[in-house]
């Protein structure tokens, strides 16, 4: 790996030109210097990420030394900071795939030399490159291809032959005294709404072009398969079991909850919590009308993102320290300090843990990009379920609801908006 890693140094060491400013070909005239940077890492990973930087600064063979500020930021708020403050933002951010193109849009990301974008195409899973892309321009180092959810649940509560069903899930909880935990709320909790819509074969599929701006979408929501999948989702949203909630420390509150819907990012805290009682399950089906609805999760990649330079050499030496950040090696100590599943396909063959079998043979959708403003569309269209009637009419007036705000998120040319 580190022979391969440095085949790609010298490649990028030659390509200069191609990530800005003037330098010439070949010249290592900066070998030595040292560069104060910041970095955005998310929660878990800041101690990990100083330490493979100490690393790349030991044994990259430029003589390049980074002297990196490491803070925590969250991958779902990280481009939105980088957009409200750019003069604040990191050189290097990690980010959750779907905001991807706001970052284009906004200018917010160096255009990678064609030797990362190599690296990237050579080393990653096809859907990560994919949601490294926006039009047809790679702009980010994969770093997981986890970023999906799925069910932990207490055993000593819940049966394992009902772990398939909502609605004895929610039945052995109410019984139990217990709570499910899913957020589907007006903060955030669209992510995990989103699971009932592609259940029922609802899409929303947004195009965007090369530079970051939405053009066209393709969104079924509005429609039979909607009503069914808001009937469902009410089933949990009306149960008193429900808690709004996708924390695993749920396990320990003073109401604990039985099942807990979140991520890879919460198995250790949840293996924790419950130690032997732990089990993880892919999400249950649902049952409307005497058919079955298989819950069906978002699976996303984390990405790595680098902010444009003014010097050309800083710029190169940045990618380079991307890419060994997102290197086979740099993946798997990552797995195994916090559990992310690699997007480098040779690691992703050594890392294997319950969480990541469980998302492997899960019912997912790759996500996608959309407008920010999208979730919020969503987010307030669950939120009127919680409190609506189950009646087709209602639930119809809501779906409408929702597609006229999806409307009111087009330009005046009919195009959807940028952001």
């Amino acid at each position: 790996m580190k022979k391969k890693f440095l085949v790609c140094l010298l490649s990028l060491a030659m390509l200069l030109p191609v990530v800005g400013g003037s330098a010439a070909c070949g010249e290592n005239k900066d070998d030595g210097s040292t560069y104060n940077i910041t970095v955005w890492v998310g929660e878990g990973t800041d101690a990990l990420t100083k330490q493979q930087i100490e690393k790349f600064n030991e044994t990259n063979e430029f003589g390049v030394k980074f002297n990196a500020t490491v803070e925590i930021v969250s991958e779902s708020k990280a481009m939105g900071n980088a957009i409200s403050t750019p003069a604040s933002c990191a050189d290097i951010f990690c980010v959750a795939q779907d905001t991807l193109a706001r970052g284009v849009h906004s200018k917010l990301l160096q255009t990678l030399s064609s030797a990362s974008v190599d690296a990237i195409k050579a080393n990653c899973d096809e859907d990560s490159v994919q949601a490294a892309t926006i039009g047809n321009t790679v702009r980010a180092f994969p770093m997981t291809a986890d970023n999906g959810y799925f069910m932990f649940y207490d055993k000593s509560v819940i049966p394992e032959e009902d772990i398939g069903s909502l609605e004895k899930l929610i039945e052995d909880c109410e019984k139990a005294g217990r709570n499910f935990s899913m957020n589907l709320t007006e903060d955030g909790g669209s992510w995990y709404a989103a699971s009932f819509f592609y259940a029922t074969g609802c899409k929303s599929e947004w195009t965007t072009d090369e530079n970051g701006n939405f053009t066209a979408y393709d969104d079924t929501f509005n429609s039979d398969a909607g009503v069914i999948a808001l009937r469902g989702m009410q089933k949990l949203l009306q149960s008193s079991c429900y808690h709004a909630s996708a924390e695993v420390a749920d396990f320990s509150a003073k109401i604990p909850s039985a099942v807990v819907v979140s991520g890879i990012w919460n198995y250790k805290a949840a293996k924790e919590a419950l130690k032997e009682n732990l089990g993880v399950a892919k999400l249950p089906a649902f049952q409307d009308g005497g058919e079955s609805y298989q819950l069906v999760s978002y699976l996303g990649r984390k990405l790595m993102c680098v902010k444009p330079q003014g010097d050309a050499y800083r710029a190169s030496y940045l990618q380079k320290l991307a890419m060994f950040l997102t290197s086979k090696e740099c993946q798997l100590e990552r797995f195994e300090k916090v559990g992310w599943g690699p997007s480098d396909k040779e690691a992703a063959k050594e890392a294997t843990s319950e969480a990541l079998t469980v998302l492997a043979n899960a019912e997912t959708t790759l996500q996608g990009q959309y407008p920010t403003n999208w979730w919020s569309v969503v987010d307030i269209m669950v939120g009127s379920a919680k409190t609506s009637t189950s009646d087709d009419d209602t639930l119809r007036g809501l779906l409408n609801t929702y597609e006229g705000q999806l409307n009111g998120l087009k330009g005046s040319d009919g195009e959807a908006v940028a952001l």
